[in-house]
């Protein structure tokens, strides 16, 4: 027999005409479902990971650390030397890489409502970076209010994020008060700021949008002191996840432009932790669906060593008019592979559908959710005043909507695994198959 015959005799295990169903047909659709099941979740992760980790690096980098960072030492001074903080924007700005630069001055303190308080991060800056810096432009949204009242009104607004206006229970148009401390006659002194809030913002992160309250610099002189603020210029470059080195060379040409005056920071040196962190979580989370791949993959071995004791007797008969040992292999080992390939036919499309609808079908969950929480809490408690409602994918840690990314490429890597590993687990009962010994099976068949 030839390739072609062990092609064809693997079509007849598997495409078998019997009317009934035996336990060896039934374990094919076993496995060939096992390892669909598996790829689901596997497309799943890969689409999702990945365009949730670049989301949440994009708004690290552009909003909170910046692609490169000049921290200028100011203290021991009595102020804040902003003359030197724009002099410097203007050097970095004609820098050969750099795209785009501001100041900004951070600090922590307190902010309060009439209702609450809680603890801020200031953020003092030009109001015109909200209206001239691409990646605040792109990335930040009013959920209420209007951001343009910021740099086109000159008054005290600030904006606030949605997550510490949440806290405060502020809205748009409501006194914030911000305080800080200050040092008086080598005494430590609190000093409160009133603001008015112009518009409450959200750059769909509520790590970030939690603690930031953005304030014209021009207001926040006052209440921002040397030793307890850092007084940064933001950098923005056009390649930030470039060649390796890239980076790194704006970053010596900027300190060569502002005469080595300040301490440079690149947003990897920055934001390492959280990088770090990412990338850990997103390769555990693949090699543990890898692992449920593998497992479904051992399903094609157990289904092979029904298949050939169900066909021991046409085996024998095969064998018996000259087939050789290999060619009955190769037919088992190409049973294997087309099971692997039917998972794989079954399972990726159906995981691209689940990804592209995924915010959907979370969605449809928490409502399915909530009904049976709201019906078990009324029974307990007679009323659902203080019922809360079930998020899955909670805001605190995760991006306000699930983005999407397939990675096409990522998942053909693992299609050619998966058949890899179809073909590997095949090989032992596919070798024990064509081992059969003829004699032994014509005997046990008469007895």
């Amino acid at each position: 027999m030839s390739f072609k015959a062990s092609f064809l005799y693997a079509k007849k295990i598997i495409f078998s005409r019997g009317t009934k169903k035996t336990t060896g047909t039934k374990s094919i659709f076993g496995a060939i479902l096992c390892i669909a099941l598996s790829l689901i979740p596997l497309v799943v992760v890969l689409s999702i990971s990945d365009a949730m980790v670049n989301g949440m690096t994009d708004r690290l980098i552009n909003l909170s650390s910046a692609h490169l960072q000049l921290q200028y030492d100011f203290i021991g001074e009595e102020n804040i030397n902003k003359e030197l903080l724009d002099v410097a924007v203007d050097v970095v700005k004609n820098v050969p890489g750099v795209t785009e630069s501001y100041e900004m001055i951070t600090t922590t303190g307190l902010a309060a409502s009439s209702k609450a308080r809680c603890g801020a991060t200031i953020r003092a800056c030009k109001p015109e970076i909200f209206k001239n810096v691409s990646s605040y432009t792109k990335l930040f949204s009013a959920v209420e209010g209007d951001i343009e009242d910021f740099y086109n009104d000159n008054s005290r607004n600030v904006l606030i994020g949605k997550g510490i206006a949440d806290k405060l229970q502020l809205k748009s148009g409501d006194t914030i008060r911000i305080i800080t401390t200050q040092k008086v006659s080598d005494k430590i002194l609190p000093k409160m700021t009133s603001f008015k809030v112009c518009a409450v913002i959200s750059c769909g992160y509520q790590e970030l949008d939690a603690l930031w309250v953005f304030v014209p610099v021009d207001y926040a002189l006052d209440m921002l002191k040397p030793d307890t603020s850092v007084a940064s210029i933001m950098i923005e470059t056009a390649e930030p996840f470039g060649k390796q080195g890239q980076l790194r060379q704006v970053q010596r040409n900027v300190e060569e432009a502002t005469g080595f005056m300040a301490n440079s920071y690149r947003w990897d040196e920055l934001n390492q932790s959280q990088y770090e962190n990412f990338a850990s979580t997103k390769m555990l989370l693949v090699f543990i669906m890898l692992l449920i791949v593998l497992v479904a993959c051992v399903n094609i071995s157990s289904c092979l060593v029904m298949l050939s004791l169900e066909r021991r007797k046409e085996i024998a008969i095969l064998k018996s008019v000259g087939t050789s040992n290999s060619t009955i292999s190769m037919a088992f080992i190409f049973v294997g592979i087309m099971i692997g390939l039917a998972g794989i036919l079954i399972g990726i499309p159906t995981g691209i559908i689940i990804s592209l609808n995924i915010n959907h079908i979370v969605w449809a969950i928490e409502q399915v959710v909530n009904i049976f929480a709201r019906l078990g809490y009324f029974i307990g408690n007679g009323n659902l005043n203080s019922f809360y409602e079930i998020h899955l994918m909670d805001e605190a840690y995760y991006l306000e909507s699930i983005p999407v990314h397939i990675p096409f490429i990522q998942i053909m890597f693992y299609i050619v695994a998966t058949l890899v590993l179809s073909l590997l687990t095949s090989l032992i009962p596919a070798v024990k198959a064509g081992k059969e010994k003829t004699i032994d099976t014509f005997r046990k068949a008469g007895a």
